[in-house]
């Protein structure tokens, strides 16, 4: 798979991680990889006929499993030399990332678990996102149940599993991957009250069961 494609694929990937909900539109994927529209109908074509993508015309593009696994494991690439470069090296969260970003697709399976086995097999990137792990088949698939953790314990969202509606509260809200929050209180049926951005939020058990964390 060349570069250009695992870019297509990876940017799908992180705009529905960022709670863009599917299908992700032409103009957002362009926008994001600044490009010109014509040029991203004709990748995702070809795309959609090696079938790693799904895509209808005038709504938007998905994933297909097989696009979101081969997304998953360039991300995991990525944010290992996050980690890396940021932990070994001192250099900013940012300036980690766009050289990260160039490193990913220089990177093999082999590569990629020395470097995990070397950095103490991280789950966060510096930026807070989650690292998926060797074989998982979406981003995110880390963390526990948020009903898991203590009351009164910190911890640091690591995915949400939710139907658009709910993750679309969620992301206006501020529970994206990496956000910072802390168990207040838990009801009876599952429902939790939280502290996120220096505020208190009710979560119905349904939404609150869609949240993992990693605790920190």
């Amino acid at each position: 798979m060349s570069e250009s494609e695992q870019m297509y694929l990876l940017t799908v990937a992180m705009l529905a991680e960022d709670g863009a909900p599917p299908p992700i539109s032409l103009a957002q994927l362009s926008s994001s990889l600044a490009i010109q529209p014509v040029s991203a109908n004709q990748m995702v074509r070809k795309l959609a006929d090696a079938g790693l993508l799904t895509y209808v015309p005038y709504r938007g593009v998905e994933l297909t499993p097989d696009g979101l696994a081969a997304a998953t494991l360039v991300l995991r690439y990525r944010r290992l030399w996050e980690v890396f470069l940021v932990e070994r090296l001192g250099m900013t969260p940012e300036a980690a990332d766009a050289l990260a970003c160039r490193m990913e697709h220089l990177t093999s399976l082999d590569v990629s678990e020395r470097l995990a086995q070397f950095l103490g097999h991280p789950q966060l990137s510096p930026q807070g996102r989650p690292i998926p792990g060797p074989g998982d088949r979406a981003p995110g698939a880390v963390g526990l149940p948020l009903s898991r953790i203590a009351v009164g314990q910190v911890a640091r969202v690591a995915a949400v599993d939710a139907g658009h509606a709910a993750r679309a509260f969620l992301v206006a809200e501020g529970l994206l991957p990496g956000a910072e929050l802390r168990l207040l209180a838990l009801g009876a049926a599952g429902a939790a009250l939280i502290a996120v951005a220096d505020r208190e939020l009710w979560l119905a058990h349904d939404i609150a069961a869609a949240i993992r964390v990693l605790e920190g």
